[in-house]
């Protein structure tokens, strides 16, 4: 069975890595340049372990990351680690086609047979497949190409984010606010990574970051001790604003395409388990096609049936269903942007 990979990212990577250590050659594409290095860590959640365990990369990987408790069995509930360390480890072995873009879908009546490909100077060229995967995230070209609805839109939680080069003394802290969103800090040997959860503001980024870093930095600490610290060598280059895109969709396949990951369910990050939740769609279907290798269509029911009891009580609840809700009125320093008797 021909597969072809949209998308070199976790989720795609991790399937490209299960086929292959099942014996299939899948095709990688990715719209991005290889030169692209994706900045800061990531927390790897329990989700995750299975597939990289399958793969044989747990424990390299843990061993470039700080384990972040509490721990069941020796192994903790998520790893800090840098992203881009654990993309390389990833792609080691896998075909990659960079700065190529899907711009079309071969049809043969109702299967896709294939994908248009633009590469970096425009120059189009098809690529046959009996699957084409969808891992190219929540705004996937893939899906939109495969006609399949999806229910697609901007989360109610942004986030104001930093990075420090300055490793903190825990892995990893967070305080519930009144309405169950997070301040948070992971700590990795690269150095630390916050975020503020807050009720996605009208205006924006503007808005968000309109009292100034200073003030953000006073704020934040207060509400997190531990990343006092940290917070000092970020700069005004160091803290960004974040919104998130959730994505619902019911169909996982259709005959010729499959998505998995953020192309199938994108949930806002405060649920903290996204990446692993793709990995684990990686694994299952990469199982499934070595099972039905002849049959594209037999692998995705497989793979469906498998993996959607799974994934349901996750799908249910949504990234709310991890809030811890104190309730009552915020208190002034839970607030931002601060107002009057706020943060400031």
């Amino acid at each position: 069975m021909r597969v072809v990979i949209v998308g070199g990212g976790m989720a795609g990577l991790v399937l490209a890595r299960g086929l292959m250590a099942r014996g299939k050659t899948p095709l990688v594409l990715e719209r991005s340049p290889e030169s692209v290095v994706v900045p800061g860590p990531i927390m790897l959640p329990f989700q995750a372990f299975d597939p990289l365990e399958d793969l044989g990369l747990l424990a390299p990987i843990r061993s470039m990351g700080r384990d972040v408790p509490p721990f069941r069995n020796g192994e903790p509930v998520a790893v800090g680690v840098g992203r881009q360390p654990v993309l390389a480890m990833l792609r080691e072995g896998v075909t990659i086609e960079w700065d190529s873009e899907v711009v079309e879908l071969i049809r043969e009546g109702d299967r896709v047979r294939g994908c248009v490909v633009a590469g970096a100077g425009g120059a189009r060229r098809d690529i046959p497949a009996d699957l084409v995967v969808g891992a190219d995230g929540a705004r996937s070209g893939v899906r939109d190409l495969a006609g399949i609805a999806a229910e697609v839109h901007a989360s109610g939680t942004a986030a104001i984010s930093w990075r420090s080069p300055r490793e903190p003394a825990e892995p990893f802290e967070i305080r519930f606010l009144a309405d169950g969103r997070q301040v948070t800090m992971l700590g990795w040997p690269g150095g630390a990574v916050g975020g503020w959860q807050i009720p996605r503001p009208a205006g924006g980024a503007e808005e968000a970051m309109a009292p100034g870093l200073d003030v953000y930095r006073e704020a934040f600490g207060r509400l997190l001790p531990g990343a006092a610290g940290p917070l000092e060598e970020v700069g005004p280059d160091d803290w960004f604003y974040r919104e998130a895109t959730e994505v619902s969709c019911d169909t996982w396949w259709v005959p010729g395409v499959a998505l998995i990951g953020e192309a199938l369910h994108a949930m806002d990050p405060e649920a903290g388990i996204g990446s692993g939740l793709g990995m684990g769609d990686a694994q299952a279907l990469a199982i499934a096609v070595s099972r039905n290798p002849d049959d594209p269509d037999a692998a995705c029911r497989d793979w469906e049936h498998w993996r959607r009891p799974a994934l349901a009580p996750y799908l249910a609840l949504g990234s709310a269903g991890v809030r811890v809700v104190r309730g009552g009125p915020a208190p002034p320093e839970e607030r931002w942007p601060p107002g009057d008797g706020g943060a400031a």
